[in-house]
């Protein structure tokens, strides 16, 4: 099976979140797995391929809890931004998929790169800044949420996590351009 095709399957677990009460029925650890073995199916001298690898292992084992725990729940009082231990959990899991999904676009760029492949290359680096510089942004943004009045907050959230699925499916459909590519290869 193409890698590319393994890692799109594996991201598209992560970003489907279907749970039967606290368990999730589409475990993100399976996803990142599924991940893992892509990334040790494909040529191991790309740029970023130990980091990813790396990230991807450290992730597939500590998300494992998360198919038990379900999502942090909010509060009866309006939105608040807990310190509690879900939330940092959860949170620690978005940075560390973020570490990842850093070190994929490096393979990724790397290998559109090796294969003389410059229309992907072109649009993996243009993914990648605006990818990561609305995470960061977010997350960097995300603690002083509280400070601001709910009636601000709610309508920033719903804008911001639409943001952070737009970019999600745009980076899975660059994930199939990479496999068609990948795949008209190997015919070659």
């Amino acid at each position: 099976m193409n890698p590319f095709h393994r890692i799109f399957g594996g991201l598209l677990l992560v970003l489907i979140d279907i749970h039967l009460g606290q368990i999730e029925i589409l475990a993100d650890f399976i996803g990142y797995l599924l991940v893992l073995s892509a990334l040790n199916g494909m040529e191991g001298n790309l740029k970023g391929m130990k980091g990813a690898r790396t990230t991807a292992l450290i992730i597939s084992l500590i998300a494992i809890p998360q198919a038990f725990l379900g999502q942090p729940s909010g509060t009866a009082g309006g939105v608040t931004m807990g310190f509690d231990l879900p939330t940092i959990y959860h949170q620690s899991l978005g940075v560390l998929k973020l570490v990842l999904v850093f070190y994929l676009f490096q393979v990724f760029i790397d290998w559109a790169k090796k294969k003389e492949e410059e229309d992907l290359q072109v649009r993996a680096r243009k993914l990648f800044s605006f990818y990561l510089t609305a995470h960061i942004l977010y997350y960097a943004l995300l603690p002083f949420s509280m400070n601001l009045p709910e009636n601000t907050v709610i309508p920033l959230f719903i804008i911001g996590i639409a943001v952070m699925i737009i970019l999600e499916i745009v980076f899975l459909v660059l994930l199939r351009a990479f496999h068609n590519e990948q795949q008209k290869l190997e015919l070659y």
